[in-house]
């Protein structure tokens, strides 16, 4: 299929504001290329019936040209290299389905829908939750997209993670990258909580999703969240941080944070 693409330059700052809105939309066919340090070329892919998302058009995006789904798609893929998604994780990213026994890595198949691992938010939550896990932890990923956290969660030793997306492809790519893994994964299609019993509870609920998002639903968690548990949340751009902490503030308590670019992360524990 022959697609149209349009280029914008960014800083940091418009790249990390123009990937929130983009994730926020559901909207994936885009691809940000590090010029140098300071510069990044967005691309934005489209079929030939579609136009530029409304969302995306207050910004300086101009045609490209075009160019076969092949073409871009390789490129997608070719960038993307192992690297490490912790200290103490590799992630691989694979062609095909392929088992991975090794402890220290994980697999996964990117897709044109579903994030890689690469962006700072997932490194951020992958981070906290190596770093509150028990062995025997039950786990909850609100919003699991690929399910990375999920296997993740089981690959270093908790008894149970239970999966929620509301999307039904996103619960099929967790259940992939389940096998590749070697782990057993829940996976539920879900409305935030909805698809949770009143009875179940978690040592360690985890959720990489952007402000808006979070608001929805992250103060229902406390019903799932056993006395001694954690909330790790991920996916805030640090300048709304403060502001969306306050409105937790009776509910929560910070324990933790870490930033990192413009991405900030959080664990939290009830009151």
């Amino acid at each position: 299929m022959l697609y149209r693409y349009f280029t914008l330059y960014a800083d940091e700052k418009l790249l990390s504001e123009i990937e929130e809105l983009c994730l926020s939309e559901g909207f994936y066919n885009f691809f940000s290329e590090e010029i140098d340090s300071k510069l990044w070329r967005v691309k934005v892919y489209l079929e030939s019936t579609e136009e530029l998302p409304a969302f995306l058009r207050r910004y300086s995006f101009e045609f490209g040209g075009e160019e076969l789904e092949a073409k871009w798609w390789k490129k997608f893929k070719d960038s993307l290299k192992p690297f490490m998604l912790t200290p103490n994780t590799k992630l691989i990213p694979l062609e095909e389905p392929v088992r991975i026994t090794d402890e220290g890595s994980m697999g996964i198949i990117p897709g044109r829908a579903f994030g890689t691992g690469q962006h700072e938010t997932t490194k951020l939550a992958a981070l906290f939750l190596e770093r509150y896990l028990k062995t025997g932890a039950m786990v909850l990923d609100v919003g699991a997209g690929t399910g990375i956290l999920s296997a993740l969660a089981i690959k270093k030793g908790a008894s149970k993670a239970v999966a929620l997306d509301i999307d039904k492809a996103a619960i099929e790519k967790c259940r992939e990258t389940a096998w590749i893994n070697n782990v057993s994964i829940d996976a539920r299609v879900s409305d935030f909580l909805s698809a949770l019993e009143p009875g179940e509870h978690f040592d360690i609920i985890v959720s990489n999703m952007i402000v808006e998002l979070l608001k929805g639903f992250v103060k229902e968690t406390v019903k799932h969240l056993k006395p001694n548990g954690v909330l790790i949340l991920s996916g805030i751009l640090t300048e709304k941080f403060d502001s969306f902490m306050d409105t937790l503030e009776d509910t929560f308590s910070i324990l933790e944070t870490e930033e990192l670019n413009e991405w900030k992360a959080a664990v939290l524990k009830r009151r």
